[in-house]
């Protein structure tokens, strides 16, 4: 909580203050795995000796020091090495290289400024660029009608492609796909996108595979093994349970 407060009081100081800003003008970038990618940062103050620092802000979490240049002087945080994340500061500008690009380089990355000189201890951030890193390997989307129906909309499914807008060229749902966002699960390479139809999802079915979301996506059969086993084994529990009271019911009556 520190941290954000931090960044938005910094963030708010660079508003009031116009002669100093951080500019950072692309603000998304996609790229593919295994590349190289730049991203851009200027600096535009008077002070003579700025630093200029580069952050990383995954989905729902907190900016992350990356690096510090400024013209005397470089480092990098022990979490991102020089090898994979490095930045040259030259005419106030310092562009984050990042190499060897992998999935989990997708996030949003801060330029910010720190002027010095000022008597004041203050950081300017820049507004980000967003990062997406798509998977080498190209897997088209596929499209499943959810059975369960949300305010009387059916839900259309796509799942299990490599590029975040691979779903932009459905046939009968371009315009629903393209104003919603694909989300990727932590670690997965894959995207999944959910839209919401008016027409009981009738076109939903378009794609390498689809179909009903039911008769499509089959069951793991070790899964349902170790479930009727687990359910086999509660049915006895619960049997020995009874048979443990009724005895003693019986054994108590007696006396």
């Amino acid at each position: 909580m520190e941290r954000w407060l931090w960044i938005i009081l910094a963030a708010f100081f660079s508003e009031c203050k116009g002669e100093d800003k951080v500019i950072q003008t692309e603000g998304f970038i996609t790229a593919t795995q295994e590349n190289t990618v730049t991203l851009e940062c200027r600096a535009e103050t008077t002070h003579p000796y700025p630093y200029l620092f580069w952050y990383k802000q995954e989905l729902n979490g907190f900016p992350k020091y990356i690096l510090r240049r400024d013209r005397n002087s470089e480092g990098n945080a022990p979490e991102f090495s020089e090898d994979k994340f490095d930045a040259e500061f030259k005419d106030n500008s310092a562009p984050l290289r990042i190499h060897n690009l992998q999935v989990s380089d997708s996030a949003v990355y801060y330029c910010a400024l720190r002027p010095t000189g000022t008597g004041v201890d203050k950081v300017l951030f820049g507004a980000g660029t967003k990062l997406t890193v798509d998977s080498k390997n190209e897997y088209q989307p596929s499209y499943y009608k959810l059975e369960e129906k949300v305010d009387d909309k059916t839900l259309c499914l796509a799942t299990g492609f490599s590029r975040h807008n691979a779903t932009s060229t459905h046939e009968g749902y371009k315009g629903l796909f393209n104003s919603s966002s694909a989300i990727r699960i932590k670690d997965d390479s894959l995207y999944n996108q959910v839209i919401f139809t008016d027409d009981d999802g009738k076109n939903c079915e378009h794609g390498p595979s689809v179909g009903d979301c039911e008769t499509n996506l089959k069951g793991d059969e070790m899964v349902n093994l170790v479930s009727l086993t687990v359910t086999g084994l509660r049915v006895i529990f619960i049997k020995t349970i009874i048979f443990n009271i009724l005895m003693t019911l019986r054994l108590w009556l007696s006396q």
